[in-house]
């Protein structure tokens, strides 16, 4: 589930329509709780946008429309008090409305952010194996690339390749393969649209529509119905920071691969951050195997699970060409366990 301050943010900002209002100094003695509602005094502008309000008795610093004067009076709903005090409007005797409003994707937002999933999965699109060519053994250095753009397709990343072609680091044709523009609207799906391609406003009903009729618009949806729980992926990867892909790494072989990064916020400097990932695969020969490397700015740590003793010894023989390969790419093997299911 995504933190409880982003999920109340979501639904008062679909109820009222106002934007957020953070305080730049509050007054540490002030104790406010999210949910409660509470009135403000615009006294001065201090700067252009910053301005001095009285709240419960106490003097704090709040960004505020240009529009703001001295003596208007705000009613406020407490959105957030850590790590910053956010207020929304709930009225007020100024036009404090501005073209920020969210609408239905905060409606929409909000309520995909409640609905519980485990971890995110992206599947592989297609039924087109990674690696075409099962006689051969794969060249690592050629599927690893396959397997980074299979993930990067999956259309969790969308967002951020729109914002690349905006800058031409990437092409239109590059886009136009992930779900968001293959799975949309075809008439309406555009590289440069909203998630799902479409640009009209939704009803203030269209998720509940969705979820509740089985003939429900789709027009009246902000994105697609068949891209909601991409959606809701999206939104779960960005608070959990893991994700899972599942697909045929070559013809008849699956693999479901883990990927699991530490939030920024848990390390002190960004060399210290870890990242996990993990891969499972059921092999005609070396039977049921599962991988876990964890890489730190100190190197990889590498721990390997086999369901059959034989595969348990064939690890355990070639670990020595594995550091030594690792070596070749200045990747020191810091730890490795090798242990039977």
């Amino acid at each position: 589930m995504l933190p409880a301050n982003l999920i109340n943010a979501l639904q008062v900002l679909s109820r009222s329509d106002k934007p957020l209002i953070k305080v730049d100094t509050p007054n540490p003695s002030l104790t406010i709780e999210p949910g409660q509602q509470i009135q403000g005094t615009v006294q001065s502008q201090l700067s252009p946008g910053l301005f001095k309000v009285i709240v419960a008795g106490q003097s704090m610093q709040m960004r505020l429309p240009g529009n703001v004067r001295s003596g208007d009076v705000l009613d406020l709903q407490v959105i957030a008090n850590s790590p910053r005090l956010t207020f929304s409007v709930i009225t007020s005797d100024a036009p404090i409305s501005t073209h920020e409003e969210i609408g239905a994707m905060a409606r929409l937002l909000a309520d995909l952010a409640q609905q519980p999933i485990e971890n995110p999965v992206a599947r592989q699109l297609g039924k087109t194996a990674i690696w075409q060519t099962p006689l051969t053994a794969p060249d690592s250095k050629q599927l690893a690339t396959a397997l980074r753009d299979a993930l990067g397709n999956s259309g969790l990343f969308y967002e951020s390749h729109q914002a690349q072609w905006v800058r031409g680091e990437r092409s239109t044709a590059q886009l136009l393969v992930e779900p968001q523009n293959k799975l949309a609207d075809k008439s309406a799906a555009q590289p440069g649209a909203s998630l799902a391609g479409r640009t009209s406003e939704p009803s203030p009903s269209a998720f509940s529509t969705a979820q509740n009729s089985p003939v429900a618009d789709a027009q009246s949806l902000p994105v697609s119905k068949e891209l909601l729980p991409l959606v809701q992926q999206q939104l779960h990867a960005l608070e959990t920071h893991q994700l899972t892909w599942i697909g045929q790494v070559w013809p008849g072989q699956d693999m479901q691969w883990k990927i699991q990064g530490q939030p920024e916020h848990q390390s002190s400097q960004q060399d210290a951050r870890q990242w996990s990932t993990e891969v499972e695969l059921a092999l005609p020969r070396l039977g049921e195997v599962h991988v876990r490397l964890v890489f730190s700015a100190s190197g990889l740590a590498l721990t390997m699970h086999a369901a059959d003793s034989a595969t348990v010894a064939l690890f355990n023989r070639s670990m020595e060409r594995l550091q030594a390969a690792l070596a070749d790419v200045d990747i020191p093997l810091t730890a490795v366990a090798v242990a039977k299911t």
